[in-house]
């Protein structure tokens, strides 16, 4: 998601044809997102939705003071890039996005009904399994899953010499009570 200034900057650079050639190595604290749910987001966010849109609160991004009751302005986009990365800038941690692909401009969020509904059908074009049992009603499973895929390594590290430590004793504890049985 854009705002006015960077969808007139993309706009240009992908109406001359150079976006192979454009690289935007500023840093953003805004990660990626599905391209449906973006555009989604651009119609029903209230900031992201309207040129009258004013920020609810005031943020700082990389040293740039950013004040409350900003305007979002005229203009609005959604872009698509190659790719992105996390990583270690001079500003500071943050994405930094490769080389744009698609700009789907709009001033009202109304604007991207068409291209919701495009996409939404791309989408279901694109499925081609069955949706995992966790992510329909089991509540308990999807949790399960989130928690397990969001341990750190040392997490992970952790459970698994728990793990070892635990089959370790069992296996003493069935190898004690042979011998007891032996010893009778």
């Amino acid at each position: 998601m854009v705002d006015t200034e960077e969808t007139e900057m993309l706009a240009e650079v992908l109406s001359r044809g150079v976006g192979n050639k454009f690289l935007n190595m500023a840093p953003t604290q805004e990660g990626p997102g599905h391209r449906s749910c973006m555009i989604y987001s651009a119609l029903v966010c209230p900031f992201l939705g309207g040129p009258e849109a004013r920020r609810s609160q005031g943020a700082n991004t990389y040293g740039e003071e950013i004040p409350r009751g900003e305007a979002r302005g005229k203009k609005g986009g959604v872009v698509a890039y190659d790719s992105c990365d996390f990583r270690e800038t001079p500003a500071g941690p943050g994405c930094v996005y490769g080389h744009p692909l698609e700009l789907l401009e709009y001033e009202r969020g109304e604007d991207l009904l068409g291209a919701l509904k495009e996409a939404v059908e791309a989408d279901a074009e694109a499925v081609t399994g069955t949706c995992p049992p966790w992510l329909l009603s089991d509540e308990a499973a999807l949790e399960k899953a989130f928690l397990h895929a969001m341990r750190s390594p040392e997490e992970v590290a952790l459970l698994n010499a728990q793990r070892r430590e635990a089959e370790a004793r069992r296996k003493r504890q069935k190898q004690a009570k042979a011998s007891r049985r032996r010893n009778r």
